[in-house]
């Protein structure tokens, strides 16, 4: 199960307040009462109070009581699995949630918006939460909700079909929850990593790869693990049942029964004491599939069909894809083939339906080589990896068009490629867009912490260009920090796309580890061709280069 819990939100040890029994009648005494239920997990009399504080409020609140009352109503919504409605309302009180003193409410709010939309298959609102929520991060400098921020565009990655690429940027979350030493940023990571190696271990289950898939699962014990030791710093028994729960499912497929039966046992009970719908579904598929390892079909069957019996109308597509496959299994080992065929196309036709969705998701807001890529296995993703960088090797003739310090093309490389690719644009009517890019202050890394580490950043940065381009697009160092990306055939909202996941990925990058405080950031200007003029689009980007610096440094402008 991915989480992505509430910031902010531990219960101080057992506390159970007494909520009020004659319904509240102002404003102030229904938020109040909201809290209070919140606090003490009563899910169901928390939404019904927030619900009625949130219609008030619009009719007659502040700006403040409307953003509080609209705030709890939204964590009522996700806490009790209600992803639907968590995405109705959602819009509405992102629009409370403006002010300054409310972006760290409102990054919560994107984050919640974003499981709900993989949930949900609307994989195209997840990714706008969520990289919303990375830029915002970004802005306020908070690096414990940029951990938290990339946990969640890691999930869009996971729920689109792509486990790898969502384990690259998670792990990216968890050196910085590392870094800022925050428990529950690296709690909420950690969780998460594990329901991205499960779900690593779905895909590979059963396939050529058999030892991959198992790899998987014991990356994912790893991370559970961990994260079932920060539990005692958390008394919200939300967390407890998301951990359990995973770590439960873990175990389960790598067969050790006993302790998972203890655990996912446990963390039901809490799930049906709170009122956590969407994870105690999740949680009664693990233990049936449990059933099933341990020979017990017919138990295991009428089980999955009373869970079944209780999810319809809801949307949890992933526990529903489970709960299908598991239903052929129970049958199938019971005999019963027509209905284990049954079970077996409608598991075939889901997975069919989540695998379209996530192509319109991709093709809709462009996955990047890297990313592409990480949805083969690693065998072959390593192949092909090898033979990109030989034929990016080969592209050049001669050490002359190579920048000695960072391996990419230099100068007289860009003027023997452009011009070609210009030419070849024109002829065919094609798109291609050029982007100027510049680290932010780098004459000040160089005077703090030396040459050298100036010399390691380039390289680095060099680094995540290859990884977050096509093996198709023009890379060259063209002065001391500056980069030029030409994308051949690409339109400029595509392109733009590609800059901001690029901006993100390096302000997020363990810079660190290069030397103690470093932190950099890039700035990019983006012109578009046509008009296929190679001096008109230098001077169009580095102007737009120009206004992104003056706007702050570390963003995207566009000419």
């Amino acid at each position: 199960m991915i989480a992505l819990f509430p910031l902010g939100f531990t219960c101080p040890p057992r506390l159970m307040q007494t909520l009020p029994t004659a319904p509240p009648e102002s404003l102030a005494d229904l938020l109040q009462a909201a809290r209070a239920a919140r606090d003490a997990s009563s899910l169901a009399e928390g939404k019904e109070l927030s619900a009625r504080a949130w219609t008030l409020a619009l009719r007659s609140g502040s700006e403040d009581e409307r953003a509080d009352a609209g705030y709890l109503l939204c964590l009522f919504h996700y806490r009790l699995g209600a992803l639907a409605g968590l995405l109705e309302i959602g819009d509405e009180v992102l629009g409370t949630l403006t002010a300054p003193a409310r972006r760290g409410s409102r990054i919560d709010l994107l984050r919640w918006m974003t499981l709900a939309g993989c949930e949900t298959g609307r994989f195209d609102r997840a990714m706008q939460h969520a990289n919303e929520a990375c830029m915002l991060a970004h802005e306020i400098g908070d690096r414990r909700q940029l951990a938290l921020a990339l946990t969640a565009l890691g999930a869009c990655f996971e729920r689109m079909g792509d486990p790898w690429q969502a384990e690259r940027l998670m792990d990216d979350a968890l050196r910085v929850a590392h870094d800022v030493g925050d428990p529950f940023a690296q709690l909420v990571t950690l969780n998460n990593l594990c329901a991205v190696c499960t779900g690593a271990f779905y895909v590979l289950r059963g396939g050529d790869e058999p030892a991959e898939a198992i790899a998987a699962l014991r990356r994912a014990l790893v991370h559970a693990r961990e994260a079932h030791s920060l539990l005692p710093q958390f008394d919200d028994p939300f967390f407890a049942v998301f951990v359990e729960g995973n770590l439960g499912e873990v175990l389960l497929h790598l067969g050790n029964t006993q302790e998972a039966r203890t655990l996912l046992d446990g963390a039901l009970q809490r799930g049906l004491e709170h009122g956590y719908e969407a994870q105690v579904w999740r949680i009664r598929c693990s233990i049936c599939e449990l059933l099933l390892a341990q020979g017990q079909a017919r138990e295991a069957h009428g089980a999955l069909n009373a869970l079944l019996h209780d999810m319809a109308g809801a949307d949890p597509r992933s526990t529903l894809i489970r709960v299908h496959h598991a239903l052929y299994r129970a049958c199938r080992d019971l005999g019963r083939i027509d209905e284990a065929l049954a079970h077996f196309e409608q598991h075939d036709r889901l997975e069919r339906r989540r695998a379209t969705s996530q192509l319109k998701a991709q093709s809709q807001l462009f996955v990047t080589r890297v990313e592409a890529e990480q949805a083969r296995q690693q065998a072959e993703r390593a192949r092909r990896e090898a033979q990109l960088e030989r034929s990016r090797a080969a592209g050049f003739r001669a050490d002359a068009q190579r920048d000695q310090l960072t391996g990419l093309g230099n100068r007289r490389h860009l003027d023997e490629r452009l011009p070609m690719l210009l030419d070849s644009a024109r002829s065919q009517g094609l798109p291609l867009t050029v982007a100027l890019i510049d680290l932010d202050h780098f004459k000040q890394i160089n005077d703090r912490f030396g040459h050298a580490v100036g010399d390691k950043v380039l390289v680095e940065m060099a680094q995540q260009l290859r990884e977050n381009t096509r093996s198709s697009d023009v890379l060259a160092r063209i002065g001391g920090e500056e980069f030029l990306v030409v994308f051949a055939d690409m339109p400029e909202a595509q392109a733009v796309e590609v800059c901001q996941r690029l901006r993100v990925r390096v302000a997020a990058h363990g810079w660190s580890a290069i030397a103690d405080g470093l932190q950099v950031t890039l700035s990019v200007g983006i012109a578009h061709a046509p008009p296929y003029d190679i001096a008109t689009l230098f001077d169009q980007a580095d102007q737009a280069m120009y206004r992104a610096k003056q706007g702050g440094r570390n963003r995207v402008a566009v000419a």
